[in-house]
């Protein structure tokens, strides 16, 4: 069994970047854990939540927890203010401690998931870098004693952007999640908040979101099972080979800051 851990800035970040990934781990017994730096607490614009930012928390927090549940995930924040990620020390420790405390006492996991800080989002960009500070202190005795340093450096994975301005991303293992797309759609329906009221008014599209919470699905299905296979399209299109028979799609590419297995190991961690 592996432990596999995915960090992401916000609470709904997880399972649109690695949820198919994720299932099919959970599937085959791997413990995971999804992790949000930010308690989300800024992404609406009901005047409720402007008044009281901590009820948005609240409800994000109950909304994480539901979709890790859908595949037996555990769920964490670090309770930063959304929009207010930095990188500083609190934050860094914070992260270096929550990478150590997953997993067997001084392993920690065997593959952490995340994105790579060339987001458009600074929560994101800042998140990554985080991420990649706290690499090596890992290993650090003195760093963060009051949690056990790691004796080997996890494996670190960047997930799928579509960012090339300062480098495009490099697709080093291909996952089909056509198996577990269901699974994945009820994953991000679990995120009310996010996927039927703050993203549609963010882009100007409220008026189109449907009341019933079927047809509301069957909207969020669309939208996946379209950026899904259009991932697929995009990496076939960059010379890489697809899975056999694979329409849907998650990407990989391996941080050189953490341990570099051999492919075979390598193929097992990701369940391929």
């Amino acid at each position: 069994m592996n432990h596999i851990l995915c960090i992401g800035a916000h609470p709904d970040d997880n399972e649109f970047s690695v949820g198919g990934t994720a299932a099919r781990l959970r599937k085959r017994g791997d413990e995971v854990r999804f992790v949000s730096v930010t308690n989300g607490d800024k992404g609406h614009y009901a005047e409720e939540y402007i008044r009281d930012p901590a009820a948005l928390a609240d409800r994000r927090l109950i909304e994480a927890q539901n979709a890790a549940a859908v595949i037996g995930a555990s769920y964490q924040t670090l309770g930063v203010h959304d929009g207010e990620v930095y990188v500083d020390l609190p934050t860094t420790e914070a992260v270096i401690r929550c990478i150590r405390s997953f997993g067997i006492p001084g392993n920690g996991p065997d593959l952490v998931l995340f994105n790579r800080p060339l987001d458009y989002h600074r929560d994101h960009r800042y998140t990554s870098q985080i991420v990649l500070d706290a690499t090596y202190m890992l290993t650090v005795p003195t760093m963060c004693p009051d949690v056990r340093h790691l004796d080997r450096m996890p494996v670190f994975a960047y997930w799928y952007d579509d960012f090339r301005d300062i480098m495009p991303f490099r697709s080093d293992l291909v996952v089909p999640i056509d198996e577990v797309m269901e699974t994945k759609i009820d994953m991000a329906c679990a995120h009310i908040s996010q996927m039927f009221e703050w993203l549609p008014y963010n882009t100007g599209r409220l008026d189109k979101v449907p009341p019933d919470t079927a047809r509301r699905r069957e909207m969020l299905a669309r939208v996946l099972r379209a950026r899904d296979s259009g991932r697929a399209e995009r990496v076939a299109a960059s010379g890489v080979a697809l899975p056999a028979n694979a329409a849907c799609v998650e990407a990989f590419q391996i941080c050189e800051y953490g341990r570099r297995p051999g492919d075979t190991e390598l193929r097992n961690l990701f369940g391929l």
